[in-house]
Order: C-alpha cells, then structure tokens, then sequence
C-alpha cells in the first residue's frame, strides 16, 4: 500500500499555479469547495424539517459542518493508530497526514450538494416526473418518423429517470461549478461506483453494497474513467477515504436527527428513552445477538442528577461519537488492505458489532417517530407538488427539436416565445454547460440529436435541482400565476 498513488496533485485541467506540493494543492481544494456557490445553497436546504425557521434546527449546511468535523476527528485517530504502529512511511503517508485530512474534511462537507430541494422527496419528484413524461417529450422534439438510436433506450432515458444526490454532487462539482478538483478530492466523493443507467446488483453480489445506489451519470462517465484510470482503482471499486467520509456522515445524521427532534419537542426525553430501549432489543434481536445493555448504559450515564433535555443530548453525543468514531478507526485499520484497493463491501460502522446496532437504533428512531410527523411530512408533499408543477411548466423546452431548440439558445428571432422566456430563466451556469457539452458531440445524426435532447434535460434538472427550498415554492407560486 502507498497513499502516495492515491494522493496526487492531479487535476483534470491544468491548474494557473505550479510548483505546489500534495498538502498545498489539498489546501487548494479547500479554498475552491469553501468559497462555491454549492455550499452556499446548502443554508437553505432541507435536512429533516422542511423550511425550517428556528435557526438551531439542522438545515444541510449545518449537518455537512458536522459531518466535516468528525470526519476530521476520525482521520486524525487513524493517522495516529497508524503512527504508533510505526507504519506512515511505509505507508507513504509521513509528510503528508494534513493532505490526508483536507481530502476527507472537503468531501465530507461536499457530500450533500447534489441533494435537490426537499431532500428524498425531491428525488422523487423528478423521477417521477421523468418517467411519466420523459419519453413523450423525448419523441415529440425526436420526431415520431424518425429512427430512435439504441442509445437512447439502453442508457440515456434510463439515465434521465434516476436522479441521485451523490451522483447530482458530482455533476455539479465538475460540469456546472467547474472547481478543477484534484483527481484524490474527486474520488473521495464517489460514495457509489455505479452508472446510473446500469442495473442494481442483487443481494449477495459481489459489489452489492458499493452500487446499491447510483454514483455518476452518463454525462460525467468520462471523468470518472479518468480519475479512476489515474489513481488505479479497479472498476467498481472505491477509493479508501470514502469509507471515513461515509462512517462521518452516518455518526453525524443519526444523532443530530434525534437531537432535533428533541428541540422541537418531538420527543420528550422519557418517550426516548423507552423508543431507544424498544428499538435496541428489536435490532439485537434481528441481528440473533444477545440484547445487551450497551446501549442502555450510554443513555442512563446521559441522564444522570436529572440532566435538562441539552444536557442528556450534550452527554450522549459526546460518549456515543467517541465509540462510533473509535470504532471507525479500529475497522479502517483492521481492514486496511481491502479499503485501500476498495473492495471492502460494506460501510466502517457494520460488522454487526454493538456500535452498529446502536447505530441502526438510532436511524429506526428517528424513521418510525419523527420523519413521519405532520411537520415533516406536510412539507414534503408542498416540495413534491411545486417541482412537479415546475417541470410541467418547463416542459415546453424538452418538446422542441433541436433545431428550434438552437435558435432559441443563440438568441435568434424564435416562434416559440414561452419556450424562448423559459429558457432566460435558467442559470446561465448551467447553460454555458450544455453548449459546452453540447458543442463537441459526435457521433450519427440521431445520435448526436438523441444526445442533444438527454443534454437539454440535465439542463433543466440542473437548474430545478439546485433550487433552494424556498426558491421553489416562490417559483412555483410566481410561474402558476402567469
């Protein structure tokens, strides 16, 4: 093993300033994903309680600073597990620990800026929207007579009807944000290694747990060959950081959820504890492990001299995150070389350890007692409606044929002049990325039209997808009335 083949000063496009070390072009990076516009967004974007006024509640700015914070704490006990064994040289990794560190704090605070408006909801309105909609329109601006290339059936539409996070993350960071990432900071994000047109492995597969989930899209399908070609990672494999962002995200989320839920009087500190309780024999019992009080423990070691509700929360966080975390670190080590290549199949936190079932017990909390209240829910369904509404009200773009979609795009006089508004209203970000993608296609003439069209969709699920919650209520509300 040498982290010195997996942490590089390579980045997809030259950079304006050379001669930088590994740690000063990690340090680069920093100051590339800090200062973005994607992280910005993140203020004003769901984490659990839709448009959430109390600044205290989580919003996905906030829980990404705790995911950057103990992502930071964990590779910090890795590094000095590995340097107390005498390992970091051999390891190529001495000199270069703070580099290791940047890499996994940026993409733990990038993890979540592909999350779209209302979180899963959503997701789930796009796809929605896509499935029912996508192949109309695509056949309408097509043309009926016209022979449709097998790629649009194979991957393209498929690709279209998939819209994911991690994926959207990716997207934005490389084609819409163009933050000239190092290759090392770009496969730190890739959480998934599956195509999103690909089929999901079935339970049991070799790579069942790493493609579970969508990682890219079709559109930065060439990226991801050559960051994965430079930093010899196997296909389908990961690159090792991941793991430590992915045991910082689960740690963060899972205690935060029921915090806030706490705050907003959700739960009360009695009805928690009888929950965690129920919840911990349910899980050990799933597990065919012995119910311990392991968990237990934690929580009445959290209520001691009747804490107040911020003191119980104080408390547990504190123990429960050093467990989790050190146990993170002993997993990271004890499978250092399956990590390193990528291969291991499953998160930090699993196992089937007591940490992993304190884990679970306290994201099924969480999904059967607080995702489901009306304040949560209500919400949702108001974002499902809007981006559903919104895409409709878009949807005139998608319907036109590429030729009269082009004179709308270079500003000529056009016919079509709802199509011709709608399109002023997008980001002109995430239009200078279709002409750039659009301008070097190749390929048959139905080809190139059937790719011109999928690009034209991701246009619009760029700039539908990167609204705030807010924005697309305001939107929604300003367009309907029209």
């Amino acid at each position: 093993m040498d982290y010195r083949t997996k942490i590089t000063c390579r980045r997809q496009r030259p950079t304006t300033v050379e001669g930088r070390d590994i740690v000063e072009e990690t340090e680069s990076n920093r100051g590339r994903v800090i200062q973005s516009a994607a992280v910005r967004r993140l203020q004003q974007k769901t984490q659990v309680y839709p448009l959430e006024t109390n600044a205290a509640v989580r919003s996905r700015l906030t829980h990404s600073l705790e995911v950057q914070q103990t992502g930071r704490f964990i590779s910090r006990k890795i590094l000095a597990s590995l340097k107390e064994q005498d390992e970091l040289e051999q390891l190529g990794l001495e000199g270069i620990e703070t580099a290791f560190t940047n890499l996994v704090e940026m993409s733990c605070l990038l993890h979540d800026v592909g999350n779209p408006p209302f979180g899963h909801f959503g997701e789930a309105a796009i796809n929605d929207w896509m499935k029912k909609n996508g192949k109309d329109c695509f056949l309408k601006a097509f043309g009926h007579e016209r022979t449709v290339p097998p790629l649009y059936e194979t991957t393209l539409m498929p690709d279209l009807e998939c819209f994911e996070g991690n994926a959207q993350g990716l997207r934005i960071i490389h084609s819409l944000q163009k933050l000239n990432l190092t290759c090392s900071q770009v496969a730190a994000l890739v959480k998934y290694t599956r195509a999103s047109w690909q089929a999901k492995p079935e339970a049991g597969d070799y790579f069942h747990y790493r493609q579970k989930k969508p990682g890219f899209y079709f559109s930065e399908e060439p990226l991801i060959e050559m960051v994965w070609d430079h930093l010899k990672i196997s296909k389908g494999n990961r690159y090792p950081l991941v793991y430590i962002m992915e045991a910082a995200d689960d740690i963060a989320y899972c205690i935060a959820d029921i915090e806030d839920a706490v705050d907003k009087g959700i739960l009360t500190l009695k009805q928690l504890k009888v929950l965690l309780q129920e919840e911990w024999e349910e899980q050990c019992q799933r597990a065919e492990m012995p119910c311990s009080s392991y968990l237990a423990e934690i929580v009445d070691k959290s209520m001691e001299d009747n804490a107040t509700a911020h003191l119980f929360i104080t408390r547990f966080r504190t123990i429960l995150v050093k467990e989790l975390v050190d146990y993170a670190v002993q997993r990271y080590c004890q499978h250092h070389q399956s990590i390193f290549d990528g291969s291991l199949d499953e998160p930090l936190i699993d196992g089937g350890s007591e940490q992993h079932l304190a884990l679970l017990t306290l994201k099924w909390v969480a999904r059967k007692h607080v995702f489901c209240q009306p304040e949560v829910e209500t919400p949702e369904l108001r974002g499902y409606a809007a981006l559903m509404g919104l895409m409709g009200i878009y949807q005139p773009l998608l319907e036109l044929s590429q030729e009269d979609f082009r004179v709308i795009t270079s500003g000529e006089t056009s016919p079509h002049f709802i199509a011709k508004r709608l399109y002023h209203r997008l980001s002109t970000k995430h239009k200078e990325a279709y002409c750039e993608a659009v301008a070097s296609l190749t390929g048959s003439a139905e080809e190139v039209r059937a790719l011109e069209w999928y690009y034209r969709c991701r246009l619009l699920i760029d700039y539908l997808s990167g609204m705030t919650d807010n924005f697309v209520l305001d939107e929604y509300q300003c367009m309907s009335a029209i």
